[in-house]
């Protein structure tokens, strides 16, 4: 809601002299919607490659689903431009889809893995099966296997695999300002009227976005894992959170400003902290995916 009521600020101007201020504000605006953009991406991408969901929490996705449903409600109460509602929707939409991705891959595909599995048990020996089953499932999950990052970045490329898409995301934010014309133009005096329907929206979302980190934190910690997460996932979130803060503060550092958009500032921040945690059971579990690895095969013998 807070880029929201940016954006509808920005598209609305009249034409005027933009402080650079205000241009710096709009470069992490666009910076921070391309990150939304493209954010779930990394982890759905993860999931069809490991062709499983166990790494991600039911309740992480369904939480945050229901953060971005209160900040379409939000949008919609607030009468916003149709392109800030369509960008809500497509928040709903993505969420969808890792919903979706994460019922495939633990309800669905499972079943007719089976399936095959017992097709090829009547086929072949048991060596065979061995050869054919356990060794592929080690080698695919080693091969996505994040934490390996940390012992040996040359093999597993973090240039390509991390720096890269995230200097490229920043490049598409630049040059989507850039060519907004969003630079031309901006209000001086933007409407900073605190209404009670958006601003109960905004601190709904808030809660449901910090609220939703913890039953992955959780799940992390009593699996001893991050086997299944996307690393990237995280890091265009905190890239994402950090630009989405900083708009607001360049744009405006006045008292009544700020706490019209505290509610998101809040929720902003307080997801950094907690991606914080979870970049730190990246490094804290990065021996627990080999444990994982070794489990899988022993229960293929």
């Amino acid at each position: 809601m807070a880029y929201s009521l940016l954006l509808q600020h920005v598209i609305a101007a009249e034409p005027s002299e933009v402080p650079l201020r205000i241009q710096i504000s709009g470069i992490l605006g666009s910076t921070s919607l391309a990150c939304w953009i493209v954010l779930l991406m990394p982890q759905l991408i993860e999931q069809w490659r490991l062709k499983s969901a166990d790494g991600i929490a039911i309740g992480f996705i369904s939480i945050w689903f229901l953060g971005d449903l209160f900040n379409l409600i939000g949008a919609l109460w607030a009468g916003l431009l149709p392109e800030v509602i369509f960008l809500a929707v497509w928040f709903c939409i993505a969420d969808a889809l890792m919903i979706g991705s994460y019922t495939y891959y633990t309800f669905i595909y499972p079943k007719h893995h089976k399936k095959q599995h017992h097709h090829r048990h009547h086929h072949h020996n048991n060596n065979q099966d061995h050869n054919t089953e356990a060794q592929p499932l080690l080698e695919r999950r080693r091969s996505s296997n994040l934490t390996y990052i940390g012992t040996d970045p040359e093999k597993n490329g973090i240039f390509t695999r991390y720096i890269l898409p995230i200097l490229f995301v920043i490049g598409a934010g630049v040059l989507g300002y850039l060519l907004s014309g969003s630079k031309d133009s901006y209000d001086d005096k933007p409407d900073s009227k605190i209404e009670v329907g958006p601003q109960f929206m905004g601190y709904c979302s808030a809660l449901l976005y910090l609220g939703a980190r913890i039953p992955q934190i959780i799940q992390n910690h009593q699996r001893k894992s991050v086997e299944g997460l996307s690393l990237l996932f995280f890091l265009f979130s905190v890239l994402g959170n950090l630009t989405y803060a900083g708009q607001i503060l360049f744009f405006r550092s006045d008292k009544k400003y700020i706490l019209l958009n505290l509610s998101w500032l809040l929720g902003s921040l307080g997801t950094i902290l907690e991606d914080s945690f979870i970049f730190l059971q990246f490094y804290m579990y990065k021996n627990g995916n080999q444990l994982e690895d070794q489990e899988a095969i022993d229960t293929q013998d």
